[in-house]
């Protein structure tokens, strides 16, 4: 591993210190027709630390950098050889690439602003942890509605939610920051990534025969005809998805925000969780205060799509 320590000497005029780490070009605007700059980014990501932080520690990341706000380029990058200052990395060798990669790792308070000083504004998560980086802590479950209406993903979500309870399942479910859900199931360390995309993959499968009109699997977008996508692929390693409270590089500077299952509503309005509204929310109730106490065991499937039991796949 590999850590770069204290920031270089800087201009003062130019720069601001949040959480320890030198801000260059704070007052540069990254929503125009709000004026949020990326000063007041760093200085989000500093409030929501404590609620954020457990989802990044020892995680693997994937930097989206959009150093020039939301009407910028943006790319993704996972390789740091030569990290930032404030930033970890972890090397590993992945046979698709064919050499050394340097991820970087969440956890440490000067994280997110080091992340946003690079002119990241969402932040990407792996589903497992470095220590153990086969077995998964959590499935995730992404529903893209294709009519990119909201009410779509809400209904999707519910059914995937109602096929959950029948197995016991306990589920969260969050904003993507976009017109989707986000839907996570903790998990005790039992099964490996294959097992639980395995899972995820009959389980959406389901959704989609119970919902046939409303939800598919398929991943061409030609195909969908107006559908919701149920993204089961999220769960392998490599794959991201946004981490809660993650800020969105989107108009209106959405936030990605846990709810409880009775907000996940149709009527509901993704876009009134953002940077300038979230934090009355984050005052009040914790509504995945209780993610990591509901780890759970995948149970075995009996579905017309899947059955764990005949295919010896073993969760």
């Amino acid at each position: 591993m590999t850590n770069r320590g204290a920031n270089g000497d800087q201009d003062p005029a130019t720069t601001a210190n949040v959480a320890g780490v030198c801000i260059t070009h704070p007052d540069k605007v990254w929503w125009p027709e709000s004026g949020i700059t990326k000063l007041d980014v760093a200085r989000y990501y500093e409030e929501v630390a404590p609620y954020m932080l457990p989802w990044l520690t020892n995680r693997l990341l994937t930097a989206e950098r959009c150093p020039d706000g939301v009407n910028g380029e943006c790319f993704f990058q996972k390789d740091f050889p030569e990290p930032p200052d404030g930033l970890t990395t972890h090397e590993i060798r992945t046979e698709s690439a064919g050499k050394i990669v340097h991820y970087l790792i969440g956890g440490s308070k000067t994280t997110l602003p080091a992340l946003v000083n690079l002119g990241c504004i969402d932040v990407h998560v792996m589903n497992c942890r470095v220590d153990s980086l086969d077995r998964p802590d959590w499935l995730a479950f992404d529903f893209d509605p294709s009519s990119g209406e909201f009410s779509d993903a809400a209904k999707a979500a519910g059914v995937l939610r109602r096929v959950l309870e029948e197995f016991h399942i306990t589920s969260f479910p969050k904003t993507s920051g976009g017109r989707g859900v986000h839907v996570l199931v903790p998990l005790r360390h039992r099964s490996d990534q294959e097992q639980v995309r395995t899972f995820a993959h009959c389980i959406s499968r389901e959704v989609t025969r119970r919902a046939p009109r409303l939800v598919t699997v398929q991943m061409s977008k030609s195909k969908r005809r107006g559908r919701v996508f149920a993204d089961w692929l999220r769960n392998a390693f490599g794959q991201t998805i946004v981490s809660p409270y993650s800020v969105r590089c989107r108009a209106g500077s959405p936030v990605s925000t846990p709810l409880d299952w009775d907000e996940v509503d149709p009527h509901l309005n993704p876009s009134s969780f953002n940077i300038r509204t979230i934090q009355r929310r984050i005052g009040g109730k914790d509504c995945w205060a209780e993610f990591w106490s509901r780890r759970q065991t995948l149970p075995e499937l009996d579905l017309p799509n899947c059955r764990s039991n005949k295919d010896g796949l073993g969760f």
